[in-house]
């Protein structure tokens, strides 16, 4: 775990400098510490925030561990910059390793029990509430859409309200992937016009699993997508190891930064077996 958080401390710093990112003078904890520990508490503390510190300050990893009030104001004074190292990061995945081809799913993340939805103060509107197909059932909370490699890395993340159709997150998404890519999609994204507009525009072919009366169906192409969207359920397994068995926060806004923190700690967990 140590050295998952060392490679996560170096990179981190070393991207926030390619960002031209400065520490206010009078800072005792540097910008890459605050991430640091963030993604340390996610990676082996299910992101309780405390318990990090707690460990980072026995262990002695860095010369001054701020409270934990002070580190919960320095971590969202900084979250504008975490989908930028996101950005970043991924381009370094793919200059160590080869990647084939990206799968887009969409992961449930409840803020609260069915029961409580009514008086939810996290997410009280009606637009959180979402419908999982494949359990038959509902989740009160957001929407995490992922974009990741055939080598288990997360590449592009969209978080929406639980009510927000899986086709909207095709559009909203950037998919920033190189001319030629191959994106796996399941049957909640299928749109015959954008995936004519990806292909034209981006030279990206959306590989669709279809329904059977679909005016696309390719049975050899059903198996192709079929097979090359399995890496998305260990991708999904290994965030859902990291989880605890609910997400603890006090603002929808700290929910999202947690939520964060297990994608980074998943993708560091990935640069850290292969350096």
């Amino acid at each position: 775990m140590n050295w998952t958080v060392l490679v996560a401390f170096c990179i981190i710093d070393d991207l926030l400098k390619t960002l031209g990112h400065k520490d206010d003078p009078q800072s005792k904890t540097p910008a890459s510490v605050v991430l640091t520990l963030w993604i340390l508490a996610a990676l082996a503390f299910a992101g309780k925030h405390k318990h990090a510190l707690i460990y980072a300050k026995e262990q002695g990893l860095f010369s001054y561990i701020p409270s934990p009030s002070r580190f919960s104001r320095r971590l969202h004074s900084l979250a504008h910059w975490i989908p930028l190292l996101l950005s970043l990061s991924k381009t370094l995945w793919e200059q160590l390793s080869s990647v084939e081809h990206y799968i887009l799913d969409t992961l449930p993340l409840p803020v609260c029990e069915n029961i409580r939805a009514p008086r939810c103060r996290l997410a009280p509107a009606r637009v959180y509430r979402g419908y999982i197909p494949s359990k038959r059932s509902y989740f009160h909370g957001l929407k995490l859409h992922l974009v990741c490699t055939d080598n288990q890395w997360i590449s592009e993340v969209l978080l929406t309200p639980g009510a927000t159709a899986d086709v909207e997150g095709l559009y909203r998404l950037p998919l920033d992937l190189p001319q030629g890519s191959e994106l796996y999609v399941d049957r909640g994204y299928t749109d015959y016009q954008a995936e004519d507009d990806l292909a034209m525009a981006e030279g990206i072919r959306l590989r669709a699993i279809r329904k059977g009366n679909s005016k696309r169906y390719h049975p050899p192409g059903q198996f192709i997508a079929t097979v090359g969207r399995k890496i998305i359920e260990s991708v999904g397994a290994a965030l859902t190891e990291l989880f605890p068995k609910r997400i603890h926060a006090t603002t929808l806004q700290g929910f999202v930064l947690k939520v964060w923190g297990f994608i980074f700690a998943h993708n560091f967990r990935r640069l850290a077996s292969i350096l």
